[in-house]
Formats: C-alpha cells, structure tokens, sequence
C-alpha cells in the first residue's frame, strides 16, 4: 500500500519512530539502573581516567558505585553555579580551576555551596602531611572548601645544546640581576646588522599576564593580603614591574613572547629564546608536543630575587570540593582520600603526567626518583619535588581576574613611560600607576561588605 505523502515523508516517519522507540529504550534502561552513590564532575579528561582506573578498588571496599563526569570547564563553573544558586541538582563532588573558588565564595560563609573542610583537614593530619601553602587557593576567610591536587613548582626550561654552545654556565644564575646581565650579553652578542636577534634570553608575555603575576609571588608579593583586600601597590610589587619593562622593552631587552601551541613549538625548534618558565605540568606538555628535542632540553631552579632568597614559584592548580547538597559527605571524603592521596597511586600517576603532588610522602615513590631521557636524564620529579616546600601561597578571591587586569594596565602604561623616556623617573611612574590600579580594585571591593570580614589563619 502506497502512503499518500509519498516515499521521503515514509521515510522519515520510519527513522522518527525507530529513533523515538530507541530513545524511550534506552531513558528505560538507564532508570532501572541503581543511582549511583557519588557523581564526581571533573573538568579534565585527563584526570578522569586516572581516577576511573583507581575506582575499581574504591567500589568494592565500600560497596558503592561511583560515577565520573567531564564537563567542559567554563560550562562546569557556570552550571554549578547557578544550580547552588537556585537549589537545582548538582554533582557531590567536582574538581575546580585554579582562581575560580573566589567566584563561589563571593558572599556570606554560610552560603557558600561547598562543604567547609578546615576541621576535616586538622583532625586527619592532612594539614600536616600535605604543603599547606596550596590551601590558600582553596580557602576563603579561614575556611577550606576544597582539598589541592597538585603543587605546581615553577623551573627554567632552557635549551641545553645552545647553552652549551654559548658558553653560559647555568649554575651561576643563581639571581635574577646575574640572569639579567647574562641576557643582555647573549642578546647583544647574537644580534645581526638590521637589528634581527637570533636568540633572547627568555620567553616572556608582552603584556605581563600570568607571567607578572607569579614572579610577585616569587618575590614575596601578593595581589591580595590575608582579608583579602587588594595589596599590590607597593615596592615589591614596583620592584617586579620595573625588571619587567626593563626586561622586555628598550635597549636593555631579554625577553620576546614566543606564544603558545605550535608558535611556540616553532620557536623552542629554532632557538629563539633560551630559557622557558616552566611548571611541572609544562614539562608533560613539551614532552608530547616537540619530540624534536628529546635530549636537548634541562632544567634549573629559578634565580631568586636576592641571594639565597627563593628558587620557585607557582602557576596554576586544580582543587576537589565537596557540594553542600551531597548524599554522602563521609563517603565522599574518602573518595577523596583514596583519589588524591593514596601514595601507591601517585608514582605512577607522576610517570604519566609530571604533577607533582601536595603528599609529601608520595615524593619518596620510585617513579621520582627516574631520570628523564627528554630533559637530560635529569631528575625531574626529585628537582621539582625538592622546590615544592617553597612554593609561596596565593590568597584568591572572586575578584581575581579584576585585579589581573588592572595590575597588567598598570604595566603597560609603565611600559609606554619607559619607552618614551627610559629608565629615568620609571619607578615613581611605576608606583603611580600601581596604586592607580589598586585603588580602583579596593573601592570596588569595598561594595562588597562580606569581605569585610576578618580574615581567620587556617593555621593552627
């Protein structure tokens, strides 16, 4: 029998029907499926499956079943969000970015939609056992909502072969004046007639960005002090921005940007710069990414700013909270446990992926102990962990990204100065500009009266 709209409308009520039966299907088959006692929402595909091979032995030893969800990361902050704002469901467990719990604890501490943590953290030991400097991205006012991941220690990447070739010994940039005056050598030495350079000593950003920011903390500065107020307008603040334009403008330049991805993959082949900041993540990074130069690349500590001052810094970091509407918070805690601190899990999770963790027991696994073919057959894993301690602390709230801005508006209008007049009269301009900037954030900071709050010491 002929149907009477013809064979392509046939068609396609065929493929409507079998496509709803196979969608009522499987809605069917996922109800009868038992809920599962824990929904964990991490934004990192990588971090995913490592934690879904460690499950196994988690599920059987509680008896429970857990579920593991990746959701693209701005989509996961926004979601979550918004579904604690209005009380909708949200996941028991999720791993947050870096610099972005301030956008979560923005208002009054009781109604920040994450479990509070601090008396978890002191009665376990754990504030003894991890570097307790990577709870301050996770705390706001005195309280712990989230557990750290990882440490991020910051070294130098630095081409091995072209060091060599040049002559510079590397055990002697111990600061970063000794580094600066390296580079201006290595920079004039090797530039050409039309003024082409064939290497500079380092890859910094042109505008500050990330970069500015962790050398201050290096320094011994901060964007924010313990109430979370705004703070970075003052003289070691000035004295980073200064080294920075010196650094990257004008006659006494080392630095040019060499970008991200293949730019920069591009630029390491061909020896543009020298020297890279590197976190211990970067390394896994350049490992995939530029084969090439397997065997041609090292690693050192970073010059201090003052003899003997601090060799390390940090840049990035993830962290795991507990959402308030969760089923099972003791379940969960151990969950969190066996993910992020079971030492026999992390060697082999260092191997694949270079993070050094907070545990400090977990550095003694053999897999840190490897020396890397890549890097020289250095010791990757002990040097990184050997700088963990130092890593200085971050206070970060939801106004960071504000602030990044402003202080990176206050350096590219110290860099125009510095171009147009030099080095005379810079540094007031610098410390102008500065509290220019910081002004602003403080009036902006002050309309919000709930971080007004005292600030309590997550110590004990």
């Amino acid at each position: 029998m002929d149907f009477p709209y013809g064979k392509a409308p046939l068609a396609i009520l065929i493929l409507a029907l079998i496509s709803g039966a196979s969608l009522w299907l499987s809605a069917n088959r996922a109800s009868s499926q038992p809920k599962p006692d824990i929904v964990f929402a991490t934004f990192e595909k990588n971090h995913a499956e490592a934690y879904r091979q460690a499950l196994p032995e988690f599920e059987r030893k509680y008896n429970c079943k857990v579920q593991i969800q990746v959701v693209q990361q701005q989509a996961l902050q926004n979601r979550l969000q918004s579904a604690l704002l209005v009380g909708a469901d949200v996941p028991d467990m999720v791993e947050l970015l870096d610099g972005t719990m301030g956008t979560f604890t923005k208002g009054p501490i009781e109604d920040v939609g994450f479990v509070d943590l601090t008396a978890r953290v002191h009665e376990t030991g754990l504030w003894d056992r991890l570097v307790t400097s990577r709870f301050s991205k996770w705390s706001s006012r005195g309280h712990i909502f989230a557990l750290p991941h990882d440490v991020h220690p910051v070294m130098l990447l630095y081409r091995r072969d072209l060091i060599e070739q040049l002559g510079i010994d590397v055990t002697k940039l111990t600061t970063w004046d000794e580094f600066t005056r390296v580079g201006r050598k290595v920079v004039a030495d090797s530039t050409r007639t039309g003024g082409v350079v064939d290497h500079y000593m380092i890859d910094l950003q042109s505008d500050g960005s990330d970069y500015l920011r962790i050398l201050l903390l290096q320094r011994g500065g901060r964007m924010f002090d313990d109430s979370g107020i705004c703070c970075f307008d003052d003289e070691l603040t000035a004295d980073v921005v200064c080294w920075y334009v010196k650094a990257m403008f004008g006659p006494t330049r080392i630095g040019t940007p060499c970008g991200w991805g293949q730019n920069l993959a591009r630029a390491m082949i061909d020896g543009v710069c020298l020297f890279y900041v590197c976190p211990d993540w970067r390394t896994m990074q350049i490992t995939a990414d530029i084969p090439s130069l397997s065997g041609k690349l090292a690693l050192i500590p970073l010059p201090a700013w003052e003899e003997g001052g601090r060799r390390t810094t940090t840049w990035g970091g993830t962290g795991l909270a507990i959402t308030k509407p969760c089923r099972n918070t003791d379940l969960a805690w151990k969950l969190a446990m066996h993910l992020y601190y079971d030492k026999d899990q992390l060697g082999a999770r260092f191997k694949i992926t270079n993070i050094v963790p907070p545990l400090k027991d977990a550095w003694n696994q053999p897999e840190f102990n490897e020396p890397r073919p890549f890097f020289s057959n250095q010791k990757i894993g002990l040097e990184y962990a050997a700088l963990a301690p130092q890593v200085p602390a971050e206070q970060v709230n939801a106004y960071q990204q504000h602030a990044n801005g402003k202080m990176a508006e206050a350096f590219l209008n110290a860099a125009d100065y510095y171009k147009a007049h030099g080095e005379e009269g810079l540094r007031d301009c610098v410390r102008a500009e500065l509290k220019r900037s910081a002004d602003y954030m403080r009036e902006v900071m002050a309309r919000n009266v709930f971080l007004k709050e005292q600030q309590v010491p997550t110590a004990k």
